[in-house]
């Protein structure tokens, strides 16, 4: 009974000893996977989506700004506060996408754009109300519901998508919000319209 045991044990031994013998050479390690930003690259139709969205954030953004000091209504100084903080947050979003497919957004706005801002500067109290709640309105163009239903549809990354959605969300909200706010004030009437693009 011992003998049996013993040589059994031996037997153990051996064998452990013939298996550790067997992972004895290391394997080289595996290759590290490439990074997702020296892999991830946007098509040119999602490239441009991402322009015109930053490029009508950061005009936004310029316009809400003028509120703090053009509005002598605090609802519309406070609705201003909320496009600044939405518009930033979207820009943001835009500004990761872009920098995760080695892309970069510019802070400046072109040509068109500035002299859109621009066009605010001269307008103070009800004036500047009337014209600021009339640009939300036609914030979303039919060149941009285009570019947003496409890209929330057919957007070549998951990211694209998101991006698309969620702007559309947040420009659904400012349109309620700034017909509500236009409704039944003195907001109604002086239909001027400075240079959309």
């Amino acid at each position: 009974m011992t003998v049996t045991v013993r040589f059994a044990a031996l037997a153990s031994i051996a064998m452990l000893a013939g298996l550790s013998a067997c992972n004895a050479p290391d394997a080289p390690p595996a290759p590290a996977l490439p990074s997702a930003a020296s892999t991830y690259t946007l098509s040119t139709a999602d490239a441009a989506f991402l322009q015109q969205v930053d490029a009508m954030d950061l005009t936004q953004v310029s316009i809400a700004t003028l509120a703090a000091t053009h509005s002598n209504s605090d609802v519309v100084k406070a609705f201003a506060a909320t496009l600044v903080n939405d518009h930033t947050t979207n820009r943001k979003a835009v500004s990761k996408v872009a920098s995760d497919a080695n892309l970069t957004v510019t802070d400046k706005l072109n040509a068109g754009d500035e002299a859109h801002v621009a066009s605010f500067g001269h307008l103070y109290g009800a004036a500047f109300d009337r014209v600021f709640l009339r640009e939300v309105l036609s914030v979303q163009t039919p060149a941009l519901s285009s570019a947003l239903a496409t890209a929330s549809q057919s957007g070549g990354t998951a990211d694209i998508k998101t991006l698309a959605s969620d702007t559309t969300k947040m420009l659904k909200d400012h349109t309620t919000r700034a017909q509500d706010l236009s409704g039944a004030k003195t907001v109604k009437g002086h239909h001027h319209h400075f240079g959309r693009h």
